[in-house]
C-alpha cells in the first residue's frame, strides 16, 4: 500500500573529525554504516558509504537519502569502522570499530541550519571525545512538490466555424504522457462572441501540469462551444514550461491543426506563466523557525484519586500512565525543534494548596515563569504537582487556550516562532461554546492545538473542535475560524500505542505551520551559516537515541498525593 502521508525527501551528508588510527603505519580507512530502528525495535542496515582511504577526518562523498516524517520518531545509528575490505553487515565484526552516534532525524533537522555535530561514542556508550566527532547535514531534495504555476492566456483573431457570430471559445490544456496519449488537466471558462478572448488566470500544481518535468509538452487546444452539438475543434498550440520561463514574459503561438494546412490563419494564443514556489515545512525549520511547546494537564476529579490504582494519574513501577505516555510520545518529537528546549507547563481543574480552584496554573508554581526543561522537566513537574493538588473540576479549556494565545499574540510577523499547545484530558469538555470562541480568536495566530483524550470517557463533543471537515463557527457570533488549528485524538482508539499517538496528532502540524506563514506572506529565512564547531558537548540528551525510556517508569510519587 502506498504511503500517502505528508513527507519530505532529504539527503544526509557526513563528515568526521579526529577518528582513531587503527592501522599500524597509517591512518584508518573509515566507512560509515547506517542502521534504522524498526517498529519491532530491531535495527536494520539501510545505507553504507564509500571507504575513505588513510583519513582521520573524512568527508564522505556519497549521500544517504531517506523520507522525513515530522510526526515520527525516526531513530538512526551511525556506525564507523576501519575496513580492510568493503564492509557488509555480516562482516562488521571482523572490522575495527571507530565509534558511533545514535540520534533521531528530528534532532538533525531541528538543529541550527539542520546541521548536527556531536561526539562519537564507544560500543558501551562512553564518549569523552576520545572517538572523534561526527557532523550530519540534512538537506531537502524534493522541495518543489507543492510549487504552482499561474497561466495567463489570451487569444487573437481566433477562427470560428459558426456561420454567424464570432464563436464562443474555451481552452483545454493537456499534458503529453510518456505513452504519447494526452491527459487533460484543465479546462477554461467559455468566453462568448469574441475573436480575441482574455481568459481568467488560473493556478495549478506544477506536478499536475508536467509531472515535474519542465521540458514535457503541454497541448493547449482551442474549442468553439455549440449549444446543440459537440464543440468544434479549432486548433492547438504546443508549449513547455521551460520555454515559457525562458521567454521571461508573454510568448505568442500560431494556432494550427496537426496534419492540416499550416498556412491557414486560425489566429494565435499568447501565453504567459509564473511559477510560484510553495515553501515547505523543512525549509522553514532549516531557516530557523522555532516550535515551542505548551503542555496543559487535566487535574479534574473524574481522573479518580491518585492513590486509586484505577486512577488515570496513578503511578507505580509497572509502567507509565497514559498522561505520561502522551507527554513522552509527543514531547520527544517536538523538543527537537525548540532550541532552548524549555516548555510551558500548566494544569487545569484543580484546587491549589491555598484553596483556590484554578482552570489554568503553572505546574512549577511560578507565576512569572511557567517553563520547565524538556520532557523530563514536564514529567517532574507533573509528578511533583500531584503531591500538593486536590483533583477538582470542571473541565474548562478556554482559560488555557487564552493563556497560550496571549503568549503567541506577542509574536508578530516577520518573527517566525510557532507554538503547539498540547491539552491532555480525561473527560468531556464543560465550556464548549467558550472554547470554540477562544479557538476561533486564536486561529489567526502562530498556534496549533492538539487535544489528547485519555481514559474511557465519551469524547463526542471534542470532535466538533477538530475542523477537518468544516470551519469551526461560533454559535454566538457566527464568526468562523481563519484556519483549522485543532487536532483531537482519543488515546484508546490507538490501542494506547504512544508511537501511533504521536503520528496521529502531529501529522497536521507541518501543513498548519506553513499555512500560517503563507497567510502572512512569510518566506523561510535564509539557512544560517554553520561553522565547523566540532568541540560540542552532548548537552542535548534528547539528541541521543530514545530520550525517555518508555520501559523504565519513574518511582511513584510520595504517599501524600492529590486526592
Amino acid at each position: 500500500m502506498a504511503d500517502d502521508r505528508p513527507k519530505s525527501r532529504v539527503q544526509l551528508s557526513f563528515e568526521c573529525k579526529g577518528l582513531k588510527s587503527k592501522d599500524t603505519f597509517s591512518k584508518s580507512d573509515p566507512q560509515m554504516i547506517v542502521h534504522q530502528r524498526q517498529k519491532d525495535l530491531s535495527w536494520q542496515e539501510v545505507w553504507s558509504s564509500e571507504k575513505v582511504m588513510n583519513n582521520a577526518n573524512p568527508a564522505f562523498k556519497s549521500k544517504f537519502e531517506t523520507d522525513y516524517f515530522f510526526e515520527e520518531q525516526q531513530l538512526f545509528r551511525f556506525l564507523l569502522y576501519d575496513v580492510d575490505n568493503h564492509a557488509k553487515s555480516a562482516e562488521l565484526n571482523d572490522q575495527d570499530f571507530l565509534g558511533c552516534f545514535e540520534g533521531s532525524m528530528g534532532a538533525i533537522v531541528g538543529s541550527r541550519g539542520s546541521c548536527l555535530s556531536r561526539p562519537l561514542a564507544g560500543k558501551k556508550g562512553e564518549d569523552g571525545k576520545k572517538y572523534g566527532f561526527i557532523k550530519i547535514l540534512a538537506e531537502e531534495i524534493s522541495s518543489n512538490a507543492n510549487d504552482t504555476v499561474v497561466f495567463k492566456i489570451t487569444g487573437s483573431s481566433l477562427a470560428t466555424q459558426d456561420w454567424i457570430g464570432k464563436g464562443d471559445k474555451f481552452l483545454v490544456l493537456s499534458r503529453k504522457r510518456g505513452d504519447g496519449e494526452l491527459e487533460e488537466f484543465h479546462r477554461t471558462e467559455v468566453i462568448s462572441s469574441n475573436h480575441n478572448p482574455v481568459f481568467k488566470p488560473f493556478e495549478l500544481l506544477l506536478n499536475k501540469v508536467n509531472a515535474g518535468k519542465m521540458e514535457n509538452p503541454i497541448i493547449i487546444q482551442v474549442y468553439d462551444q455549440n449549444t446543440a452539438s459537440d464543440p468544434d475543434y479549432c486548433g492547438e498550440v504546443t508549449v513547455t514550461v521551460q520555454e515559457l520561463l525562458s521567454a521571461g514574459g508573454p510568448k505568442g503561438y500560431k494556432v494550427d491543426k496537426p496534419k492540416k494546412d499550416s498556412k491557414k490563419d486560425r489566429g494565435s494564443l499568447t501565453v504567459q506563466i509564473e511559477v510560484k514556489h510553495q515553501a515547505t515545512f523543512l525549509e522553514y525549520i532549516a531557516g530557523g523557525t522555532q516550535i515551542s511547546v505548551f503542555v496543559a494537564i487535566d487535574f479534574t476529579a473524574s481522573n479518580k484519586p491518585v492513590t486509586n490504582p484505577e486512577s488515570l494519574h496513578h503511578m507505580d513501577d509497572k509502567g507509565w500512565n497514559q498522561y505520561q505516555q502522551a507527554i513522552i510520545a509527543v514531547g520527544e518529537i517536538l523538543d527537537k525543534y525548540d532550541q532552548d528546549k524549555m516548555f510551558d507547563c500548566y494544569g487545569f481543574g484543580a484546587k491549589l494548596p491555598d484553596g483556590q480552584i484554578s482552570h489554568c496554573f503553572a505546574l512549577n508554581g511560578s507565576v512569572a515563569n511557567s517553563k520547565v526543561p524538556g520532557v523530563q522537566g514536564i514529567l517532574g513537574a507533573y509528578q511533583t504537582a500531584l503531591t500538593s493538588l486536590t483533583l477538582y473540576g470542571p473541565t474548562n479549556f478556554e482559560p488555557t487556550i487564552k493563556t497560550a494565545a496571549q503568549k503567541q499574540a506577542q509574536v508578530k510577523p516577520p518573527k517566525q516562532e510557532y507554538m503547539v499547545l498540547l491539552i491532555l484530558t480525561d473527560g468531556e469538555i464543560t465550556d464548549l461554546d467558550e472554547t470554540v470562541d477562544a479557538i476561533i480568536a486564536a486561529s489567526g495566530l502562530p498556534l496549533s492545538i492538539i487535544i489528547v483524550g485519555v481514559g474511557p470517557a465519551d469524547f463526542g463533543k471534542m470532535e466538533t473542535l477538530d475542523g477537518d471537515d468544516h470551519a469551526l463557527t461560533s454559535s454566538a457570533t457566527g464568526k468562523k475560524a481563519q484556519r483549522d488549528i485543532v487536532q483531537f485524538v482519543a488515546f484508546r482508539d490507538l490501542k494506547n500505542d504512544p508511537s501511533k499517538l504521536a503520528t496521529e496528532v502531529l501529522y497536521e502540524i507541518p501543513a498548519q505551520l506553513t499555512s500560517y506563514m503563507k497567510t502572512h506572506n512569510m518566506t523561510p529565512m535564509q539557512r544560517p551559516t554553520v561553522n565547523s564547531h566540532w568541540e560540542q558537548s552532548v548537552a542535548d540528551v534528547s539528541a541521543k537515541m530514545g530520550g525517555v525510556n518508555l520501559n523504565n517508569p519513574p518511582p511513584p510519587p510520595p504517599p501524600h498525593a492529590a486526592a
